[in-house]
C-alpha cells in the first residue's frame, strides 16, 4: 500500500456502479489492497470485483442482496468487523416517486429508510468500533442536495437525505477527537444508474442553466480530495471538522444553487417546487447509484 494512501482496507455498498464504482476505483489507484463492495446485481458485482483485483486490490469481498434484508445487512457488518475497515462509504440508494398515503406504496418508502438511514447507521458503529480504538479511519455517506428541499412526491427519499446531512455533521464532530473523519457526500445531478428507469425530465442527463450533469468520478474526485484534507487536519491536531471537508457539494454550479437555496425564504421554495410536476411511481427508479 502506498504510504499516503486513504485506506488499505474499504467497505463501499452500492458498488456496481456510479459514484460507489468510482470511489472504488480511485481507492484502488490510490493504494487500498482490500475491498468489502456491495450490489444487487449479483453478476456485474462479481465482474466489478475481478476488475478491481486486476487493478491491483489484493482481496476483493463481493456481498450480493438489498440491504433491506437483514442477512445482507448483517453480512456486511460482519465483514467491516472481521477486516478492520479504515473506510467505509455508504452508498447504497434508490428512488421511488409517489404521495405518500396515495400511489406510493408504504412498504417501499419503508424500505429506503432502512437503505438510506437504519443500515448507513449500522454500518457506522460497526466500523466505529474499530476505528476509535485505532484512532484512525474515514466514513464517507452519500446524501444528496435534494435533503435540503421540500419535494413533493419524494417525500422519503429527500427526508432520508436530510438524516444523511445531519447524522454525519454530528459524527463528524463526535469522532474527530478519535481521529476519524466522517463526510456527507452532497451531490446534484450524476450521471448514474440511479436514473437509468426514469421516465420523466430528469432522465435526459442534459444541462440545463446552473444545472449540471456531473460525472461520477467527478463526484468521486472532489469527496476524496476533502477526505485527504480532513486527514491531514487531523494528523496536525486540529479535532474540530470545516465545513468543507464535512459537507462536500461537487461542482462550483451546485456550492452556488446551494447557497442562494439556504439564503431564499422557505415560502419562495414551495412555490417553486409546487410549480413542478410531481414524481410518480411510474417515473420512479429502484436503479442503485
Amino acid at each position: 500500500m502506498a504510504q499516503d494512501a486513504l485506506a488499505h482496507t474499504a467497505a463501499i455498498t452500492g458498488a456496481t456502479s456510479g459514484i460507489g464504482l468510482a470511489i472504488a476505483r480511485a481507492l484502488v489507484a490510490d493504494g487500498c489492497t482490500t475491498l468489502i463492495i456491495g450490489g444487487r446485481r449479483g453478476e456485474l458485482l462479481a465482474e466489478r470485483a475481478r476488475e478491481l483485483h486486476a487493478a491491483g486490490a489484493a482481496t476483493v469481498e463481493t456481498v450480493v442482496g438489498d440491504l433491506a434484508d437483514e442477512a445482507t445487512a448483517n453480512r456486511f457488518e460482519h465483514l467491516i468487523d472481521q477486516y478492520d475497515v479504515d473506510l467505509l462509504c455508504n452508498n447504497a440508494g434508490f428512488g421511488v416517486g409517489g404521495s405518500v398515503g396515495a400511489d406510493a406504496k408504504t412498504d417501499r418508502l419503508v424500505q429506503m429508510i432502512d437503505v438510506h438511514a437504519s443500515v448507513p447507521l449500522r454500518l457506522c458503529a460497526a466500523a466505529m468500533r474499530g476505528m476509535r480504538q485505532r484512532r484512525r479511519g474515514i466514513i464517507i455517506n452519500v446524501g444528496s442536495l435534494a435533503g435540503r428541499l421540500a419535494v413533493p412526491g419524494a417525500a422519503t427519499y429527500v427526508a432520508t437525505k436530510a438524516f444523511t446531512e445531519r447524522l454525519s455533521e454530528s459524527l463528524a464532530v463526535e469522532a474527530a477527537a478519535f481521529g476519524i473523519v466522517v463526510q456527507a457526500l452532497t451531490p446534484g445531478f450524476v450521471k448514474t444508474d440511479f436514473h437509468r428507469d426514469v421516465t420523466d425530465d430528469r432522465s435526459h442527463q442534459r444541462d440545463a442553466g446552473l444545472v449540471r450533469w456531473l460525472t461520477a468520478e467527478h463526484v468521486a474526485a472532489a469527496s476524496l480530495k476533502a477526505a485527504r484534507e480532513a486527514r491531514a487536519r487531523l494528523i496536525q491536531g486540529r479535532t474540530v471538522p470545516m465545513r468543507r471537508h464535512t459537507v462536500v457539494v461537487p461542482g462550483w454550479t451546485y456550492r452556488l444553487l446551494s447557497a442562494v437555496s439556504n439564503a431564499a425564504p422557505r415560502s419562495l421554495q414551495y412555490r417553486a417546487v409546487a410549480r413542478r410536476p410531481f414524481p410518480t411511481s411510474a417515473s420512479a427508479t429502484d436503479a442503485p447509484r
